[in-house]
């Protein structure tokens, strides 16, 4: 188990409890999906994962250490990344510095070019836009350049909080295509996802959170397959 989230209650400073007594667990080489309803709670247990809220109660895990005492720095040190949505580049500076910016924890120059040379291989629709300014590019070449970003830093973990938000239905083809790729190359997977069936699509397990705690779990294709699922959550 690469990732486990046990009992967790948190909220946003002296504010009350988005999260209840909420568990999961992300195994190596999964892709994880946590769907529900608007305000479920689905980004605040990401930000919770990565420190980001007051834990209440409960622990985070990375394997066998606990990050629940630690601050948010030394979780990612540890090998979480965070891909959040909306504003997740840096548009006034070039594609090159987002990715360099990406990679401001590592001190060896060489090592963060080396970085920089396989997130063009992986994605080489960036290559030729290096150095233009990010803030130029489109929808789907930003997320993937977010994506690029959360990996400078070689995580075990990926965190990606709505990955398709504000996308044209081909390019969420392309960005879910991209998110199993990382996933064969050795990342685990964690993702909130407002497209429920695209999320489950390519799962292996999937959560369904509601007002705040667990409500069903499953295989991403049973909980696709599950008829409450599809008429709350699914539209169909």
């Amino acid at each position: 188990m690469i990732l486990s989230v046990e009992a967790v209650t948190a909220g946003y400073g002296n504010g009350p409890d988005i999260l209840h007594e909420v568990s999961i667990t992300l195994h190596e080489g999964e892709i994880v999906a946590i769907i529900g309803p608007n305000g479920a709670g689905k980004s605040t247990l990401l930000k919770s994962i990565l420190g980001l809220t007051s834990l209440r109660h409960g622990t985070v895990h990375h394997g066998s250490r606990d990050l629940t005492p630690l601050p948010v720095a030394s979780r990612i040190r540890s090998g979480i990344a965070f891909v959040t949505q909306g504003l997740n580049i840096f548009p006034d500076l070039t594609v090159a510095e987002n990715l360099e910016m990406a990679a401001y924890t590592m001190t060896n120059r060489s090592e963060v070019q080396q970085k920089y040379a396989e997130i063009m291989a992986f994605f080489p629709q960036l290559q030729a836009y290096a150095r233009h300014t990010a803030g130029l590019l489109s929808g789907g070449e930003r997320q993937m350049l977010a994506l690029g970003m959360g990996l400078m830093l070689s995580p075990e973990v990926l965190l990606l909080d709505e990955p398709s938000i504000g996308l044209a239905p081909k390019v969420i083809t392309e960005v879910f295509q991209q998110i199993q790729r990382i996933r064969d190359q050795g990342t685990s997977i964690l993702m909130v996802e407002q497209n429920a069936a695209k999320a489950l699509e390519i799962s292996d397990r999937g959560y369904v959170l509601e007002l705040g705690r667990n409500a069903l779990t499953g295989t991403g294709a049973s909980l696709l397959a599950d008829p409450k699922v599809g008429s709350l959550y699914l539209g169909r």
